[in-house]
């Protein structure tokens, strides 16, 4: 699939025009690339749930399928907050002051999972090589799913468009107990073998997990008197849900059907290599622009990374409307539930044999 019907004459100057539009957005609205009043609500609003969640388990006398709903409930919050505070912290896209940024991306360690390493790994490991087998970190599946036509074929691959709706379940606990680790000790990723991890970085890495799984687990055994096992069942179901959620949301935006996966970040230049293997989803909907965190939006995301992901919306219109004026090949599907159509054909595709 080409990205676009242009001749390279008509493409390079849809890139001029469409940088000067996004550009121009801002100053002509003179509005800040960083949080606006809308992020700043949606970051109190997520710390407010799930700080002030956590603290009901102990303030209400609760029985115990209460505390299960009650702590499901606090699980949610934890996602809305990955979504909605440690993507944009992580890129520097809500504040100016760099401290402040790195002061929100460490909500990411207060619920087990490490932002160094998701700095690491998601800037240079997927932002400028998406969708490039060996390169992407974001379709590395330990071998469970073949998400690239690239990438080695297994006979288990023939059923993973059926197996996907109970794998995705653990996405979370993948990065809360494996991935973070093997990055940190067997540094098995490309992007991370040449680096040196600072001596702290291991520290709030093994530190901030055994922290979690203190005050996730532990303390509700000893403050409120639930069993080991009672609590366990609620952090392994509560855990299932949080990665389901967080799976579909990310995955919908590069591993389609419709989408290309480059042999190698030479086949395209940047912008390019955007549109041929990003599609945007439900950004009409007002819901998954408060749910998502911005990942519906994920062409100006790949565009604008270091920009407020409240101000997704109006930039989204402007890349729509410029790629149709030059015939470039911008995609989107309307609904949630297209783009995951799409993602389930593309596991069907790649489960054949190659």
């Amino acid at each position: 699939m080409e990205i676009s019907s242009s001749p390279v004459g008509d493409h390079r100057e849809f890139k001029e025009v469409l940088f000067e539009r996004l550009n121009s957005f801002f100053k002509d609205n003179q509005l800040s690339r960083k949080a606006d009043w809308e992020m700043k609500l949606k970051v109190t609003l997520a710390l407010v749930w799930w700080l002030g969640s956590y603290l009901l388990l102990y303030a209400l006398e609760l029985n115990y399928w209460q505390f299960f709903l009650y702590y499901i409930f606090m699980g949610l919050g934890q996602t809305f907050m990955f979504l909605n505070i440690a993507h944009d912290a992580n890129h520097n896209a809500i504040s100016n002051n760099r401290y402040i940024n790195k002061a929100l991306s460490y909500v990411l360690d207060a619920c087990g999972i490490s932002s160094y390493m998701w700095r690491v790994m998601h800037n240079k490991g997927h932002h400028s090589v998406m969708n490039i087998h060996g390169e992407d970190e974001g379709i590395f599946a330990h071998g469970i799913f073949r998400f690239s036509p690239h990438a080695p074929w297994k006979k288990m691959h023939r059923y993973q468009h059926i197996y996907v709706w109970l794998m995705y379940w653990i996405t979370t606990m993948d990065f809360l107990f494996v991935k973070d680790l093997e990055y940190l000790l067997l540094k098995d990723n490309k992007h991370i073998q040449e680096m040196k991890i600072p001596t702290s970085e291991y520290v709030i890495i093994i530190g901030s997990k055994i922290f979690y799984l203190f005050y996730m687990i532990a303390l509700p055994v000893l403050i409120l008197g639930f069993s080991f096992w009672q609590v366990l069942l609620a952090f392994v179901i509560t855990h299932f849900i949080m990665g389901m959620i967080a799976a579909w949301i990310i995955q919908i935006a590069h591993l389609l059907d419709i989408n290309q996966f480059p042999a190698s970040r030479n086949e395209y230049d940047f912008v390019d290599h955007i549109f041929a293997t990003t599609t945007d989803y439900a950004t009409r909907s007002r819901l998954a622009n408060i749910i998502c965190g911005g990942l519906n939006h994920h062409v100006v995301h790949h565009l604008f990374p270091h920009v407020a992901h409240t101000h997704y919306p109006p930039l989204t219109k402007i890349v729509k409307e410029t790629a149709q004026e030059f015939g470039v090949d911008y995609r989107e599907n309307p609904s949630m539930y297209e783009a995951i159509v799409h993602h389930v054909k593309l596991l069907k595709k790649l489960g054949e044999p190659a």
